[in-house]
């Protein structure tokens, strides 16, 4: 329903996004990491949440694909919401359509400063989460959500194609508060406000 294509490119044109309105019941399921503790994961075909997400995904790919280590997200939107949670997911789509979660990331839009880690993280996004470093949404101005996805080691198959998911919430697993009506935003895809992932992609050998 909101599937658009994920390419290799960098955006041309100058005023280019996805309109969206927050879905309160987008969800990555009951049996997700966050309960693996009690019982083993267990997620579901993911393309219940993806028709109510904004979705971008690769044509079915000419040669296997192996990403290994922390997929990185810069998420450019606008929108007249104070905060918003954001949720990125990594999904396998087979010959049959069906999706399949790979990994995740996810962050809180005030909690968006970058910081100076006080250790080595890989270079990957740091966000101190600090009540002085919160900073609500400017509304209608762009910003940008810069944060990492949990590391992976997973190759996708030739003839899938690899799917990027936007949502923002996840019912089952988060708490995010729910606003009346539901906030509207927009994610960019612009020149100037080029939203996109990093795939940590290992060339064949």
């Amino acid at each position: 329903v909101n599937d658009g294509f994920l390419t290799t490119e960098s955006p041309s044109v100058l005023d280019a996004s996805d309109a969206y309105t927050v879905d309160y019941t987008t969800t990555s399921g009951k049996h997700s990491r966050w309960t693996a503790v009690n019982w083993p994961r267990n997620y579901p075909d993911m393309r219940s949440n993806d028709r109510k997400a904004l979705t971008y995904t690769t044509p079915p790919l000419e040669t296997e694909v192996e990403v290994t280590g922390h997929p990185v997200a810069h998420v450019w939107l606008t929108t007249d919401a104070p905060d918003l949670d954001a949720f990125i997911y990594l999904e396998e789509v087979d010959s049959s359509g069906k999706s399949a979660y790979i990994t995740e990331g996810i962050l809180r839009a005030s909690h968006r400063k970058l910081s100076r880690p006080p250790y080595n993280n890989l270079g990957l996004p740091f966000h101190s989460h600090y009540q002085s470093d919160l900073e609500p949404i400017p509304a209608g101005q762009p910003v940008e959500l810069v944060f990492s996805l949990l590391p992976t080691s997973y190759r996708f198959a030739k003839g899938s194609g690899i799917r990027l998911t936007v949502a923002f919430s996840d019912a089952d697993n988060f708490e995010t508060p729910v606003t009346d009506p539901a906030p509207k935003l927009r994610v960019l895809r612009e020149k100037n406000h080029p939203s996109f992932v990093q795939l940590p992609v290992v060339q064949s050998r």
